[in-house]
């Protein structure tokens, strides 16, 4: 799959600029350079504080990641080596793609899903284990989705997209695939699972297409890449039985006022956290202490008992100051 890996030149940002200002101390002290989608769909802001400012990315890494994402990942990644040309990787490094068949991305997907070993408790095995029974449909279901985009020419996935919204900090987007015309954003919806039976197995359900679909923190992240490419934006849902694609055409939360709206919300989130980093004057603790932990929340904080407790203690301490 990979002819070549190259560095692609780096662009001057805002914020190189942003470090001659007075303030920049705000932001350089906590080593922070860019607002993203992910970031900003973090409802709580304790989370977003502790997750990216108190610990190390190598601990973020080893957060609880149960069977769900891990088969949108499979599924949802895989499928760029299938019609993208290039695949942007780390440190503004690509590799160009020999495109691969249906029946290897079928084999790259069940590969990336066997290498997961669920570990949290049976919910969790039943889940993965169904995963693996219906991945094969949903592979189908994003192959047909994505065909029927028709993209022409080159194609690119993964590719860093910069814009700013109006902030002190430039925000940073990956955009799935794209094109000289559109760019688009893939969602899949794993199936639900039931409660236990009088058997003591599990079953399934498809999570379907429908009223309460497309979610709002998709539509925003898709509104986020038209405005950083300009580019007609499309939203791709895929679950084991259909898919459907939202575009400006046919969804009112992606037509260039909604899309604009949703913008608006991504810099009043973004300008919060920047004044929030301004008052902690570099100091993480002065920062956790600004910010009151939502630990009941049924799933913000589901990172995995030790990671959780480390959270706690960290909070405790910060209030003593």
């Amino acid at each position: 799959m990979q002819l070549k890996s190259q560095q692609l030149p780096k662009n001057q940002s805002d914020f190189d600029k942003l470090v001659e200002q007075g303030d920049s101390i705000h932001y350089t002290a906590f080593n922070f350079d860019h607002h993203s989608p992910s970031q900003l769909h973090i409802t709580d802001d304790a989370l977003w504080a502790w997750k990216y400012f108190k610990i190390s990315q190598e601990i973020r890494r080893k957060f609880k990641f149960t069977s769900k994402g891990r088969l949108g990942v499979a599924v949802g990644g895989g499928i760029a080596y299938m019609f993208a040309d290039r695949l942007h990787t780390n440190n503004s490094q690509y590799i160009d793609i020999k495109k691969i068949s249906f029946r290897q991305y079928l084999r790259d997907v069940h590969e990336m899903l066997n290498q997961y070993q669920p570990m949290f408790d049976d919910k969790e095995e039943a889940q993965h284990a169904y995963h693996k029974k219906i991945a094969n449909r949903m592979c189908l279901q994003m192959y047909k989705a994505i065909k029927s985009l028709a993209l022409k020419g080159f194609v690119e996935s993964e590719a860093n997209r910069v814009c700013n919204i109006g902030t002190d900090i430039d925000m940073l987007g990956r955009t799935d695939l794209e094109n000289e015309l559109c760019v688009v954003e893939i969602k899949t919806l794993p199936p639900r699972r039931n409660k236990m039976k009088a058997d003591g197995t599990y079953g399934f359900s498809t999570q379907k297409i429908g009223k309460n679909i497309p979610k709002l923190d998709a539509v925003r992240q898709t509104s986020y890449y038209w405005k950083a490419t300009g580019k007609r934006p499309f939203l791709v849902y895929v679950n084991e039985n259909e898919y459907q694609i939202f575009d400006p055409g046919n969804c009112d939360l992606l037509t260039e006022a909604a899309m604009k709206d949703h913008i608006q919300f991504y810099k009043s989130k973004a300008k919060q956290r920047e004044n929030l980093l301004k008052l902690s004057e570099g100091n993480v603790q002065k920062l956790l202490s600004l910010v009151m932990p939502d630990f009941e929340h049924p799933y913000l904080w589901d990172i995995g008992d030790e990671y959780l407790e480390m959270a706690k203690q960290d909070f405790n301490k910060a209030m003593e100051l």
